[in-house]
């Protein structure tokens, strides 16, 4: 695997977010060879993870299931139309599934957000019935930071293909100040990644 782009050294600086962001891309080097033949890619819920020690002493494991259940499946319909809305200035080169469909074909094979983290990435491709699978994981905690509490938000966004091969990573941390709501800085990170989609990057011949 190839470092395409690392980006630890860049810090972006959010006035209104009191924020810091630090994020990395690999691909693989012959990533061109299955973006010609992919023609349609599923986004599947999203892995969301928090710190336990980062959740109130009085919330119970239902509501925590319950919340982290309902947020990854708000923030994958969000992925999906960022991406659908990106792909209107710059067209990809492989359909992105209704997540929809992609739920109702899981949901048909037994797989929910509960246990679809423990299912083999070729498995989740073939009940998705595409070439690939993007798959986005956040884990949430809150630490202390110069005796100030701050919210991070480590994210990873991959993409497998029907051998459960990873061909492509996008990582991405955010920092923020305690009073910053971290569904809104879910949702900037997936902004970000929906721009950096792999299968937008125009498909160059090699030169003869």
């Amino acid at each position: 695997m190839k470092i395409l782009r690392l980006f630890f050294s860049v810090l972006f600086i959010f006035s209104f977010l009191a924020s810091n962001s630090q994020s990395a891309i690999y691909e693989m080097n012959d990533f061109v060879v299955y973006q010609k033949i992919h023609k349609k890619i599923a986004i599947v819920p999203i892995d969301i993870t928090v710190d336990i020690k980062s959740m109130p002493r009085d919330i119970t494991v239902d509501d925590l299931d319950k919340l982290h259940k309902d947020e990854s499946l708000f923030l994958q319909e969000y992925f999906y139309a960022v991406n659908l809305n990106e792909n209107q200035s710059k067209r990809m080169t492989s359909e992105i599934q209704d997540v929809r469909k992609t739920n109702a074909l899981l949901e048909k094979n037994n797989i929910n957000f509960f246990n679809i983290s423990k299912i083999p990435k070729e498995d989740l491709v073939k009940f998705c019935e595409v070439d690939a699978v993007v798959m986005v994981f956040f884990y949430k905690s809150n630490q202390i930071v110069n005796e100030k509490p701050r919210n991070t938000i480590d994210s990873k966004v991959a993409i497998f293909d029907k051998n459960g091969k990873l061909l492509w990573e996008y990582y991405d941390t955010i920092f923020a100040s305690a009073d910053k709501n971290t569904l809104y800085l879910e949702k900037l990170i997936l902004e970000k990644a929906a721009k950096k989609n792999p299968y937008r990057n125009e498909i160059k011949e090699p030169k003869n």
